[in-house]
């Protein structure tokens, strides 16, 4: 349920029909020791169907890296990656935000303990919550994406402050404490934090205290300016095997939550140095890495793949993909940047992983596209409930079947053999319902019986 509230963002309009992407020549020679070839194996699917373009790394004992290219970093010029590609990271950068409150902490400037009105006085003063509360999902705080001004204008206008006041003004999802609901408003409230208690701007604080002394140089915080060497265009999914350029969601409404952007190199230097020692105390390390419950903890999630402990976070942000997932045990960090905003980033992250670590390789699950639904769309268009507070909508667009959830962006459900559909962005099927009269009256989202059902509402 919390990977379907995190899932549906936002989709655009020009379309861009593009064939397999492929490494050139030269980047394999390059990039080509001992595990490029495996890796290559294990991504190329991926790479082969359009729903991943971008850059694939890893580091063990913060030895030399091996970090290999795929695709094309701008469709309309027909240019590849590079190893020096600069994506948007979208939530990865969650992580800076905590560890930059945990900094201040360190410093006696603030308690993780305080109460929010302690620092943001017209934040909600009558609402015992805490920076904690922020840090790991349970403030109640409304989500960025669920705000009228982020629906009305599909992201593109809203300024820090205006997004601050929205969110002060929104009803809280649940008193404080009581529940877990991923919340990127939270993090939002997280940078107003960082600004108030420092005197000077969430960006300018993590360059400051962050990038620069790690010389994470391809490191900032989204903001207008000159152009930067080697950022990426994004784009999302369309139709079977084609993409669509997106424009960038306004900072107004990812500041703290999903507004960095970095290159592969700058991610293995911020987490050799994260879990080396060098940015926390033990006791401010631990507050960070602990599962302070539904598996997360400051900014990252801690959970066991292949019977190892993992602390890493994902991203999603109109265009992009991301996931960094540090392998405690082996010291291994899996680095996945990708202009295509696709979820098959988890699937590649964890093929990547399983590769290196001489674990048993899953290969994607088959999808067979169709050109016609088994029957109309029609009865497929409402509003479907996964509970308090959240709802997808299901849409038609020229012919296409959108979802969307909350006041959210679009994803594309594209129709699939047996009767079922596929959104390539979320990477997971999806499948319509019938009550006992024929009618269509649930959605069923992903794979297996324990897959979320949202309850046709109208």
């Amino acid at each position: 349920m919390i990977g379907l509230r995190r899932s549906l963002l936002c989709a655009s309009a020009l379309l861009f029909l593009i064939g397999p992407a492929t490494k050139t020549a030269a980047q394999e020679v390059a990039l080509a020791p001992a595990n490029g070839a495996a890796i290559d194996r294990a991504v190329s699917p991926y790479v082969s169907s359009g729903d991943f373009m971008g850059v694939v790394a890893v580091q063990r004992d913060g030895k030399d890296p091996l970090i290999l290219p795929y695709g094309l970093a701008s469709v309309e010029l027909g240019v590849p990656h590079s190893a020096d590609s600069v994506f948007m990271i979208g939530s990865v950068s969650k992580q800076f935000t905590a560890v930059a409150i945990l900094l201040m902490e360190q410093e006696g400037k603030l308690k993780v303990s305080d109460l929010v009105s302690a620092h943001l006085v017209d934040f909600k003063p009558d609402v015992p919550m805490t920076i904690e509360h922020l840090l790991v999902h349970t403030s109640g705080v409304a989500d960025v994406y669920s705000l009228e001004r982020f629906g009305e204008s599909a992201g593109q206008v809203g300024s820090f402050a205006e997004v601050v006041r929205d969110l002060g003004h929104m009803d809280l999802t649940h008193p404080p404490g009581t529940s877990y609901a991923y919340s990127n408003g939270g993090y939002t409230i997280l940078a107003a934090i960082i600004e108030h208690v420092s005197g000077v701007a969430y960006g300018d604080f993590l360059a400051d205290r962050l990038f620069a002394p790690l010389g994470m140089a391809s490191t900032f915080h989204d903001r207008p300016g000159p152009f930067v060497k080697n950022r990426v265009g994004g784009y999302d999914p369309w139709g079977r095997n084609a993409l669509t350029a997106v424009p960038p969601v306004s900072a107004g409404y990812t500041t703290g939550s999903g507004s960095l952007w970095s290159t592969a190199a700058d991610l293995l230097v911020w987490t050799e140095a994260l879990h080396s020692g060098r940015l926390l105390t033990e006791s401010s390390y631990a507050k960070f890495i602990g599962d302070h419950g539904n598996g997360y903890g400051y900014g990252v999630s801690a959970f066991r793949r292949f019977r190892r402990d993992v602390i890493g976070h994902d991203g999603r942000v109109a265009g992009y993909a991301s996931d960094v997932a540090r392998y405690v045990e082996d010291r291994m960090t899996v680095v996945v940047l990708s202009n295509v905003q696709s979820v098959a980033r988890d699937e590649i992250r964890h093929s990547v992983a399983a590769t290196l670590l001489d674990e048993p390789l899953e290969t994607p699950a088959k999808r067979v596209f169709v050109d016609q639904p088994t029957e109309p769309i029609d009865g497929l268009l409402g509003v479907y409930s996964f509970g308090p507070g959240f709802e997808v909508s299901i849409s038609e667009s020229a012919g296409r079947l959108l979802a969307r959830a909350n006041q959210g962006g679009f994803s594309e459900l594209v129709p699939t053999s047996g009767g079922g559909w596929f959104s390539r962005m979320l990477y997971t099927p999806v499948r319509f319902g019938k009550d006992e009269a024929g009618l269509v009256d649930r959605l069923i989202w992903g794979r297996g019986d324990r897959a979320p059902v949202g309850r046709r509402i109208r």
